[in-house]
């Protein structure tokens, strides 16, 4: 019987450490995986390999519900496949194990709102961006130097890993992901 604490952050102006250090402070742990990721999607590098790791009598630690992922219907199905395999999870700012049935009532609740709260962000940001662009003031996102792109992809073929090259370039590894898979890799 193995405890996992999963970190998760969005972006690189977010600090990872600090997550990992909180719930390291409050729980007793095995090992901490963390990663600098999207949260929009359950395809993460790190989370994939920690969940095919988990097994029955695990535990698997996270922060709050939206360390899991923003989709409602992913989220859940991740949490019924956990149950179903025996591993218990623990959502710390809940203070409860979710495969217990009353903290799979709670936990749907938190996950429609995680998921909610991505909604109206990107709401939001549309909006803004739909004034800017009527003002004449919005520019969009600069594409990455091509020379970058090939440089990251040299690097990957000389063996470094996904994690690695993006760090070299101060990119995030869900950017890297992206180009790659618009170059076919």
């Amino acid at each position: 019987m193995t405890t996992y604490i999963y970190s998760r952050v969005s972006s690189d102006d977010q600090n990872v450490q600090q997550q990992s250090d909180f719930l390291a402070a409050k729980h007793s742990y095995d090992f901490i995986v963390s990663e600098k990721f999207t949260g929009t999607t359950l395809d993460r590098p790190q989370f994939d390999q920690l969940i095919k790791r988990l097994k029955i009598g695990d535990t698997l630690i996270v922060r709050e519900v939206s360390r899991l992922g923003r989709n409602a219907a992913e989220v859940l199905t991740l949490c019924e496949d956990l149950k179903a395999r025996g591993v218990k999870l623990i959502i710390d700012n809940l203070s409860m194990d979710v495969t217990s049935p009353s903290g799979q009532l709670v936990l749907t609740l938190m996950v429609g709102v995680a998921q909610m709260e991505r909604e109206s962000m990107l709401e939001r940001q549309r909006i803004g961006i739909n004034r800017a662009k009527a003002e004449g003031k919005y520019q969009g996102r600069k594409a990455l130097d091509p020379a970058i792109i090939e440089a990251a992809k040299q690097m990957l073929s000389a063996g470094a890993s996904k994690a690695a090259t993006a760090r070299h370039f101060k990119i995030g590894q869900s950017t890297l992901y992206s180009y790659l898979k618009d170059e076919g890799l």
